[in-house]
């Protein structure tokens, strides 16, 4: 169980790391303007959604390998070859983000705003159809190098992750809130650059696993 929970404390944490996502920059803008409840909220709507997303996915894994356990190099290629598209994504795109527009961030945040972005975060993530495919693929590769998410009870596993999730943008916003004044566009651009750099290298050697 601990086990589980763990390798899906991980995998939440690492996938939401990416900051070129729809969540993590609606996060980064509540956390440029000082609204950490406010982030976090939205952050708890997106990390309920993922979780929902990934039981999904460990549940058709589960049935997909059992029946079929030579879908596994397939699945492991394609779990590589997407880190590889996101990476060359990250690295080709202009990584900007949106002007923030936002009211005092001294002002107190109503329990009907706070529900207002747990929904946003929810919504995001729940309209994203690709999730668990991408999640397949994770878990996939997760399997290839030696933590199985599938081990234990995939409840336990999908708790984890979304407990990771939240942990990743916990830190963000505490971050943001640190060094928000100092914070500039060149700084974000840079930290996806590297990101790129480092989803080609995950997938390259993904790949080598899956082929060799």
């Amino acid at each position: 169980m601990i086990g589980s929970l763990g390798v899906g404390f991980l995998m939440g944490w690492v996938g939401s790391m990416p900051l070129a996502g729809a969540v993590s920059i609606f996060v980064f803008q509540r956390g440029l303007a000082g609204h950490f409840r406010r982030g976090i909220l939205l952050a708890a709507g997106a990390a309920a959604a993922e979780a929902i997303w990934c039981l999904v996915a460990v549940i058709g894994a589960e049935q997909v390998l059992s029946r079929w356990p030579g879908f596994e190099v397939v699945a492991r290629s394609a779990g590589g070859l997407i880190l590889l598209a996101l990476g060359f994504y990250f690295l080709r795109r202009k990584n900007t983000l949106p002007v923030v527009v936002d009211e005092d961030p001294e002002k107190e945040d109503t329990a009907g705003t706070l529900l207002q972005e747990f929904w946003l975060g929810f919504g995001l993530v729940a309209g994203n159809i690709s999730i668990p495919f991408t999640w397949l693929g994770m878990i996939t590769i997760a399997v290839s190098w030696g933590l199985n998410p599938m081990a234990g009870s995939p409840w336990v596993f999908t708790a984890g992750v979304a407990l990771g999730i939240m942990g990743w943008f916990f830190v963000l916003l505490k971050i943001l809130a640190a060094f928000r004044a100092r914070f500039r566009p060149h700084t974000h651009e840079r930290l996806m650059k590297g990101m790129g750099f480092l989803l080609i290298a995950v997938g390259v050697l993904t790949l080598l696993r899956a082929w060799l």
